[in-house]
């Protein structure tokens, strides 16, 4: 394998992990559902309540 061969796999290669990184990533990402948002936004006033006092 050549200098050359080589570079090509890094140039190519690596985008293209990075690439099937990323489509992972968007296709297996957990959604919250409605409770869960209703959750997170009474604590996050709660927490800016208590950072107000």
């Amino acid at each position: 394998m050549s200098g050359t061969d080589l570079w090509l796999i890094v140039v190519a290669g690596g985008p293209l992990i990075l690439l099937l990184v990323i489509v992972y990533v968007l296709l297996n990402r957990r959604r919250r559902g409605p409770a869960e948002r209703r959750e997170s936004d009474r604590a996050t006033e709660r927490l800016y309540r208590e950072k107000g006092d």
